[in-house]
């Protein structure tokens, strides 16, 4: 797990009591920090696992400047991407003046969703920021998974896998 730093790390192992552990850890974790730096995960996992690996992150990939850490952890590991999204990331809905807070510096902000200027230059963002996390994993030799929080994350891990042959 991380934010800015690594805040809890679970060396790889076998069995049930090992997947318990993993969850009960997933379930129970409060982060020390809300600010977000992907690059540090990657950096941390290219020191601390030796040998090959298997290694999944999950994020919304929105953290600039990760493509040299991620480009040396998937030279040394077999490394896919799951970015987490809500649809309302990709495009948002006129509903007026909506009071919104950064979920990283805690500051408040009244957005006018009414602004159809906004609404264009907003999905016009994030659909580069989508675009950029296919071409980054893409060209450094990473998997990629893209799941909606609506969506079915069994369904696209099954298709992941299925596809990779």
């Amino acid at each position: 797990m991380f934010s800015d730093q690594v805040e809890l790390f679970i060396p790889p192992s076998k069995g049930k009591t090992h997947v318990l552990r993993i969850i009960r850890e997933l379930i129970e974790f409060k982060p020390k920090s809300k600010q977000t730096d992907i690059k540090i995960a990657f950096e941390f996992l290219t020191q601390v696992l030796k040998k090959k690996s298997i290694a999944f992150i999950l994020s919304d990939f929105i953290s600039p400047n990760f493509e040299k850490p991620l480009k040396i952890a998937s030279n040394k590991h077999d490394l896919t991407g799951i970015k987490v999204y809500d649809n309302f990331e990709k495009e948002i809905p006129n509903l007026g003046l909506v009071k919104m807070q950064d979920q990283e510096t805690g500051q408040f902000n009244l957005i006018d969703t009414s602004s159809k200027k906004l609404r264009e230059s907003y999905k016009k963002e994030m659909s580069l920021k989508f675009k950029n996390f296919n071409e980054i994993f893409t060209k450094n030799g990473a998997g990629k998974i893209l799941c909606r929080t609506d969506e079915s994350y069994i369904k696209k891990l099954l298709n992941y896998f299925k596809n990779r042959g």
